[in-house]
Parts: structure tokens; C-alpha cells; sequence
């Protein structure tokens, strides 16, 4: 995939959208895009056997795959392109994280995926922010320090290092006086790790840092 082509992503944008009918239109837009991965999928079962229908079939799959909303965050996660190549689609792997954040009940009906979430976060965390990104990935870090632990939130830690640390450290100061005591004990753990650059972000090294 190239950036050019990320022109014909938009839509995905609006998953987020305040405004509900835009983001009606977006969730009916990738509906019909899966659906047409399904129906596809479900012929090439059939013709497994007769070689040429199926590779037709499995060339179709491709170009419908190639235009939903997971296309651009799949060559984020693969390519091995260059840091620079991949930049533009740095944000379609922090839209996935927005959508599950700002719209949890829609994000979990039409594209829940717990590995995903920990793909997606293990990547930005390898690649680290880009101008593009870096605002937004701030913004998640806080969200995922100040609400109720979701799956695969742990990974927020390791995204944390690679921002602008005073920024980060603002937000924990901030959160570290939540009347929450959940929010605050997370907070410690990112200052913590934040402290501790090479120290391994596991649940493990979580119970442990309770316990001290």
C-alpha cells in the first residue's frame, strides 16, 4: 500500500466524528465492505478445488480487503518500510485506539479485537509518535490512566515512553491527585516506568510494583 492511496481511507475518520449520522454513514461504509469480504470469502471456500476460479476469487478478496477501515493499519503493523514511509499511516493505527476509547459500544460491535489493540499499541511503541500522532497519543494515555482498566491497557505504558516526557509527567501529577485511587495507582506505575526505561512492562512487573 502507499500513502497516496490513503486518500480513499477518509471516511474512516469520521468512526469518530461527533456528529452521529457521520459516523452512521462510516460504520454502514465498512459494513458493506466486510460484507462483501464475506460473500467473497465464502465463494472461495466452495471453488478451493478448481485452481483458477479460486485464485480469481482470492485476487477479489484482496481489493475488497484493500478498502476497509483495518487496510492501512495492517501495512502499519507488516510493512517493512521505512519509518519515514510508514508516517502516514501512523494515524490510522491511533484511530483504531480513538474509536475504541471515544466510542467503545460501536468500536466493540464492528471491530472489537483485543490482539489488535495489543498489535497496534506494540507498533506505535516501536515506531514512537509522529507530529502527527503525538496529541492524540497523549490524549489516550491520559484516558487510559483515569478510566476503568481495559484489555490490553497496559501497552499505554510502553506507548508513554516514547512521548514528550514533561507532557506525560503533567498528566500524572494531574491524575495522581484523582480522587480515584485506581487512577492515582496507575499514575505511579507510569511514573515508575517512566523512572525506569529498560524495565519490563508485564502485569508481572505491575503486581510487583504494588507490592512495593
Amino acid at each position: 500500500m502507499q500513502a497516496e492511496q490513503l486518500t480513499g481511507f477518509a471516511w474512516t475518520f469520521d468512526v469518530v466524528h461527533p456528529d452521529p449520522e457521520r459516523r452512521q454513514t462510516a460504520l454502514e461504509t465498512e459494513r458493506m465492505y466486510q460484507a462483501e469480504w464475506s460473500r467473497l470469502s465464502s465463494q472461495a471456500r466452495v471453488v478451493h478445488q478448481r485452481v483458477a476460479e479460486h485464485d480469481q476469487l482470492s485476487a477479489a478478496m484482496r481489493d475488497a480487503y484493500d478498502l476497509m477501515f483495518a487496510a492501512p493499519i495492517w501495512h502499519y503493523m507488516t510493512s517493512d518500510a521505512t519509518p519515514a514511509e510508514l508516517a502516514p499511516f501512523a494515524r490510522h493505527a491511533v484511530l483504531y485506539l480513538r474509536w475504541e476509547t471515544e466510542f467503545p459500544d460501536e468500536w466493540a460491535e464492528h471491530a472489537k479485537s483485543w490482539t489488535a489493540k495489543r498489535l497496534i499499541l506494540r507498533a506505535l511503541a516501536a515506531h514512537g509518535p509522529t507530529p502527527q500522532t503525538h496529541g492524540d497519543l497523549l490524549a489516550l494515555v491520559d484516558a487510559a490512566v483515569r478510566r476503568e482498566h481495559r484489555c490490553e491497557d497496559l501497552g499505554y505504558v510502553k506507548v508513554a515512553r516514547t512521548l514528550h516526557e514533561p507532557s506525560v509527567r503533567w498528566l500524572i501529577e494531574a491524575a495522581l491527585g484523582h480522587p480515584d485511587p485506581l487512577t492515582g495507582l496507575r499514575a505511579g506505575y507510569l511514573a515508575w516506568a517512566l523512572d525506569h526505561p529498560a524495565a519490563p512492562v508485564t502485569p508481572a512487573s505491575w503486581r510487583a510494583w504494588l507490592r512495593s
